[in-house]
């Protein structure tokens, strides 16, 4: 019987994670009245009626309680689109205030949740949108990035107590300096690409060189740490096309033809599932914009969309996790290596510092056994699979009945 360890965990065709940008200690004052609407706030408004966040919980999250969220957080003070912007926009950083502070701390102590890093400012506004300039494309040395990181991470720290795990490039921009500069700064994972590639309208600049989806959409390494890249690979929009309702002929024709629509355009999810690859759903916390443009993709647009990607997961076997979770798995996977002593005896070989992780390990034969721990807990291997803490000692097969 031969014994290998889980692609991820719990044995899983595929990891799941919801990853929303910008949320921050901002908004826009879309109707120019002083007034929260629905869409105008990024976080600033915490969890108030009409406040994105609460939309978030209310509209989608409440019915996939499964579902885990990783936040891309701006921590700074977040800039806008236009130097001359068309509509106010409040924004102050994320530690500006106890309130502000409180809420986002709330938000990643909560365990289906986490806020990652985003930048500070996210980049830097010009006359045009067009002309806006993403942070990390601003940098003209390492150093120049190290010391922004720096000050980003010292407001991360002291709302959060810890550093952040993960972040993003914001706009999926980066420049010569950038990767050494999330190499040095002690990050485990990133988010580096757009990862749909230049075929799905994406410029090569935020989408990389690497066109193959048996390797794009998976989990890659760079620099001299080894970050981890996790792949952006499905844009929360991708049912709007079929799921709003149109009184045209051609929405006409789309109501007709509505599920042979939803299976051609799911066959995105169904290509990573088959292939074991990652499913990260990408989306904004708000549409608003200063310069009166609507941000897309965004929760308020694809509520639909967004619930028709977690309903058709439902009864597939995919793992929940957050970009930190899966990193994590990662790390052990890559690091872990089963020894057999003899038939029925084996050991996990690893460093000390993933001592006690849990590892997901397959087994070649699928009928119902059990696994005697080196501290004698006795563990079933249903399925051809099992969920094991790694530990010092010998893992015995027992093949005997079930307790």
């Amino acid at each position: 019987m031969s014994i290998e360890l889980c692609k991820w965990y719990n044995n899983a065709r595929s990891p799941v994670l919801l990853m929303i940008d910008d949320l921050a200690n901002t908004w826009v004052d879309t109707n120019k009245d002083g007034t929260l609407h629905l869409g105008d706030d990024w976080g600033y408004h915490k969890n108030e009626k009409n406040s994105s966040f609460r939309y978030l919980n209310e509209m989608i999250l409440k019915d996939f309680p499964q579902l885990k969220v990783t936040f891309f957080v701006p921590v700074g003070v977040r800039v806008g689109m236009l130097l001359k912007p068309l509509l106010t926009q409040v924004s102050e950083p994320m530690n500006a205030d106890e309130g502000s502070k409180e809420f986002f701390k709330s938000i990643h102590q909560h365990p289906n949740f986490e806020l990652a890093y985003h930048g500070t400012t996210h980049g830097k506004v010009g006359q045009r949108a067009v002309d806006f300039i993403q942070e990390w494309a601003l940098f003209n040395s390492v150093d120049e990035a190290l010391d922004t990181i720096r000050k980003g991470k010292d407001i991360y720290q002291d709302v959060i107590g810890i550093n952040p795990s993960g972040g993003k490039y914001c706009g999926y921009t980066s420049n010569g300096y950038s990767d050494e500069s999330i190499d040095q700064s002690g990050f485990s994972w990133w988010c580096r690409y757009w990862n749909r590639g230049i075929s799905d309208g994406g410029k090569q600049e935020i989408c990389g060189n690497d066109h193959n989806p048996l390797t794009n959409f998976d989990i890659k390494r760079f620099g001299s740490t080894a970050v981890i890249d996790i792949p952006s690979t499905l844009s929360g929009s991708i049912l709007n096309g079929v799921l709003h309702r149109e009184t045209t002929m051609k929405g006409i024709a789309k109501r007709v033809l509505k599920k042979i629509l939803i299976r051609w355009k799911l066959r995105e999810i169904t290509y990573l599932l088959e292939h074991q690859l990652v499913i990260s759903v990408q989306e904004h916390i708000a549409p608003s914009r200063d310069d009166g443009k609507r941000q897309s993709p965004n929760i308020f647009d694809d509520r639909k969309s967004l619930r028709g990607i977690f309903h058709y997961l439902e009864d597939k076997k995919v793992w929940y996790c957050t970009g930190s979770e899966l990193a994590d798995y990662v790390n052990l996977r890559d690091h872990v290596t089963v020894e057999r002593i003899n038939e029925n005896t084996f050991i996990l070989e690893h460093p000390a510092s993933y001592r006690d992780q849990v590892i997901s390990l397959k087994f070649s034969q699928y009928n119902i056994f059990q696994i005697r721990r080196p501290d004698d807990v006795i563990m079933d291997v249903r399925e051809g699979y099992v969920n094991l803490p790694v530990m010092e000692g010998e893992y015995s097969i027992m093949k005997g009945g079930i307790r």
